[in-house]
């Protein structure tokens, strides 16, 4: 397991404890699952540096096995 796995578990336990319903957090859960499944996270409405997806503006090179990992450590449904 890599320390970015842990750090992105333990960033994300910390925002459910905080505000379990927050609407960000149901967003990330949502984009997580999709990454996990092979997707591109959503488009984000804005462009950067040539990437519209959350998964090309926010986590270049990440495989698939990275966030399906968090979701499972997360006990995230996929």
């Amino acid at each position: 397991m890599s320390k970015s796995v842990i750090e992105t578990v333990m960033q994300y336990r910390q925002m459910e404890q905080i505000s379990p319903h927050s609407s960000i957090l149901t967003e990330v859960r949502w984009q997580y699952a999709d990454m996990a499944d092979g997707g591109d996270g959503g488009d984000q409405g804005y462009e950067e540096n040539g990437e519209r997806t959350c998964r090309g503006i926010n986590y270049p090179g990440k495989s698939d096995d990275f966030f399906q990992e968090v979701c499972d450590l997360l006990g995230w449904p996929r």
